[in-house]
């Protein structure tokens, strides 16, 4: 172009020097004749009794070192001050908290308590005089808004269109929206699968203090424009597709634009829908799209699949040096959108059955077909590891049942169902690439077919180019597959993997789009957001 942290307020006051100097090793001499009683200095109510050691006479605390009554009184004056001063802060907040929401008048503020701790902590100045920094936001703040993600950003967007230029009033409607987007930024990709895959999940959220502060002095040094740019992606295709929004209208046609054939990123790989115009609804999808675009890095290195288009790309140092054909999981088992990286590649790999697969395919299969196993190359398993007769199973006893105690293997070989490479990787739904030895099911047009992995047409390729990158020669790779033996390689270079789910995009000119195999684009509602006025504010 890709979870909320919580954060502590730092304490205004900490322990005068005096009281620091008390909580170190307090010794408080004996000053009486050996005929009087010791009187111990004053303690703390919560503190345990004191011992007095036996050569010195230094009082010692069991717990905590104690305190003189002259530190104890030098501690409450201290605290006495900070909570003086945080009251007045306190009190300070909330009247510019008031002055704030007077300034907008009838708008609502999404943040009004942060937004005003930012104009307090800058006496109230402006914030957006640089006019490419305020251009840059808008752009990028309105197809967020047309996006339908968030619920309340297309209201704050024409709350900002509608004041003058230069007003306190659009300053802070500005900087309101900008807390707003800090925070969608910060977590959009940890978030991805709810907030662009479930619309209307997203909620406004204060960003964390550093971000806000990072603001704040940008703001000071006169940098705002540097600021606002480093949040937009540098994803060429998410830069097109949103330069093409600028050009069109959220109601009608704004011009005749054909799409095409996919081409050669990572976005692409099968026949885009053909469409006469660029209506509405390609406006809608389209600016959702940039959205889900935002969090793809530019297509450099990795793996990048997109699962509508069924295609894998595999990009070294810029250049493609693999593309193949995927099948990705049928909409009741989606493949998932997530980002992580190769660990390793295993050369004739065994299959563990999952959970889901076992329990809705395998065990009815059993139930029905008690030597499938036996002519599929499966393993039974119990759970010391004794491996188990299929024919001494009761499977239909386990027919929606709870429980399973048998873990099911499959032997490594041609017929296995990983095929002879599976491609790990990090992931909290056992997602992972893999080779598949039903090699006609690529031949069709709609490929969401597996259980959620992602079956690669060319493993054998791409299996080559990694273990070669991993110091395997092609004949020892050869020998490996040869001695059916199960082998992993350990991936040397950084190859991050990127599953992802777009459906509308421009590149060269062109809008394509692509079915929405897994319905995410059916809840897309058409914004009210006036697009002449955000043009005429960019």
């Amino acid at each position: 172009m890709i979870k909320v942290k919580a954060f502590k307020w730092l304490p205004l006051l900490t322990l005068s020097g005096a009281a620091l100097a008390e909580t170190g090793a307090p010794v408080v001499e004996a000053n009486m004749m050996p005929s009087q009683p010791v009187q111990a200095a004053p303690v703390l109510a919560s503190a345990e009794p004191a011992a007095q050691a036996a050569n010195n006479g230094t009082i010692v605390d069991n717990v905590l070192p104690l305190l003189s009554l002259e530190a104890q009184r030098a501690r409450d004056a201290a605290a006495e001050r900070a909570r003086l001063l945080e009251e007045e802060r306190s009190q300070k907040l909330a009247q510019a908290e008031s002055q704030v929401r007077q300034e907008v008048g009838e708008s609502s503020l999404l943040l009004a308590r942060d937004v005003a701790k930012l104009y307090l902590d800058n006496d109230f100045g402006l914030m957006w005089q640089d006019q490419k920094a305020q251009r840059t936001f808008i752009r990028e703040y309105a197809v967020f808004a047309a996006s339908g993600v968030s619920k309340s950003a297309d209201k704050a967007l024409q709350n900002i269109l509608s004041k003058p230029q230069g007003e306190l009033a659009r300053d802070i409607l500005l900087t309101d929206a900008l807390l707003d987007f800090l925070y969608y930024q910060g977590n959009v990709a940890k978030q991805a699968n709810n907030w662009l895959y479930q619309l209307g999940s997203y909620r406004t959220r204060s960003p964390n203090e550093a971000q806000q502060q990072r603001w704040l002095s940008a703001v000071k040094n006169g940098s705002t424009a540097q600021f606002i740019s480093n949040l937009v992606p540098r994803n060429h295709i998410y830069q097109e597709t949103v330069q093409r929004l600028m050009s069109m209208s959220p109601n009608g046609t704004a011009s005749n634009q054909n799409t095409a054939e996919t081409g050669k990123k990572g976005t692409k790989g099968k026949k885009s829908n053909k469409a006469s115009g660029t209506n509405s609804a390609t406006f809608a999808k389209l600016a959702l799209n940039a959205q889900r675009l935002r969090i793809i890095p530019s297509f450099d290195n990795g793996i990048f699949v997109n699962i509508p288009s069924y295609q894998l790309y595999y990009f070294r140092d810029g250049k493609l040096a693999l593309q193949s054909k995927v099948i990705v999981g049928k909409d009741e088992r989606r493949t998932p959108v997530m980002y992580s990286k190769l660990s390793n590649v295993v050369v004739n790999p065994p299959w563990t059955i999952p959970p889901t697969i076992l329990s809705k395919d395998f065990i009815p299969r059993m139930a029905k077909d008690p030597g499938y196993a036996e002519r599929r190359g499966f393993e039974i398993f119990d759970s010391k590891g004794n491996k188990v007769n299929p024919r001494s199973v009761n499977w239909a006893s386990y027919v929606n049942s709870k429980s399973f105690p048998y873990r099911i293997r499959q032997k490594a070989g041609d017929d296995s169902a990983l095929g002879r490479y599976k491609f790990n990787m990090p992931s909290s739904d056992a997602i992972f690439l893999h080779d598949t030895p039903n090699r006609g099911l690529f031949s069709k047009t709609d490929r969401a077919l597996s259980s959620g992995c992602v079956r690669v047409a060319k493993a054998d390729e791409l299996a080559t180019i990694l273990l070669k990158e991993a110091g395997w020669s092609e004949g020892r790779k050869r020998n490996v597959l040869d001695s059916k033996k199960t082998t992993s390689a350990q991936i040397r270079s950084d190859n991050p993997v990127y599953l992802y789910y777009v459906t509308a995009w421009v590149e060269n000119g062109k809008v394509h789009t692509l079915p929405d195999i897994y319905k995410f684009d059916s809840q897309i509602k058409r914004t009210n957001i006036n697009w002449a006025a955000v043009k005429n504010n960019i």
